[in-house]
């Protein structure tokens, strides 16, 4: 069961990052080397906690997250691009891969910037992508998004797309550490990267 982080401190801090599963071709007599786009690239999330109060919500922050070790951790993706009424996006299609993602439910004639995150529910669990080029859609609420990584998984039509408040799943990594001054005060930084 996947872990919902409650609301950090207004001064946290995002670093958004993606973990790349290209790898080069290196030919062993010479000759240019060859990019190769495979199937598992992700992103992570690292944040940066400012100090809290030890009895209010960071001592139960500590306990999610060292939970989310073997739990998925879900928390909302920092997203910079403005939000406006996307309609209810929802995959339009079964058994989509690549990086194009068509969807349908959207607001007609919206604009979805290139830079948008974007998460999708597939078999329960989120995919965050980015738009790779701005694209609005048509008159019916129909709109083939160019994203980042490619899909990672067949997508089921009608999956929720998650476009005004994407959020990103994934286990927190191992080791976090946290201080605790003098004051009852708890500081802590962890990094959640996507599973799959």
């Amino acid at each position: 069961m996947a872990i919902t982080l409650g609301t950090l401190p207004r001064l946290t801090t995002f670093s958004m990052r993606a973990v790349s599963a290209a790898n080069d071709l290196r030919p062993s007599f010479g000759g240019p080397v060859q990019r190769l786009g495979r199937k598992g690239s992700r992103f992570a999330l690292d944040v940066k906690v400012p100090a809290m109060s030890a009895k209010g919500c960071g001592i139960a922050l500590i306990a999610d997250l060292l939970r989310g070790e073997t739990e998925t951790v879900i928390l909302p993706v920092p997203d910079y691009v403005p939000a406006v009424p996307y309609g209810t996006p929802l995959v339009n299609g079964a058994g989509q891969l690549g990086t194009t993602l068509v969807i349908d439910g959207l607001t007609p004639n919206v604009a979805i910037l290139k830079g948008k995150f974007l998460s999708v529910i597939l078999g329960g669990q989120r995919y965050v992508h980015i738009v790779a080029a701005q694209t609005t859609a048509n008159g019916s609420g129909q709109a083939s998004l160019p994203i980042w990584p490619m899909l990672r998984t067949p997508t089921t039509d009608n999956a929720v797309v998650e476009l005004a408040a994407p959020k990103i799943e994934g286990f927190v990594q191992p080791g976090q550490e946290w201080s605790i001054s003098r004051l009852q005060a708890v500081g802590v930084d962890f990094s959640v990267e996507e599973r799959a």
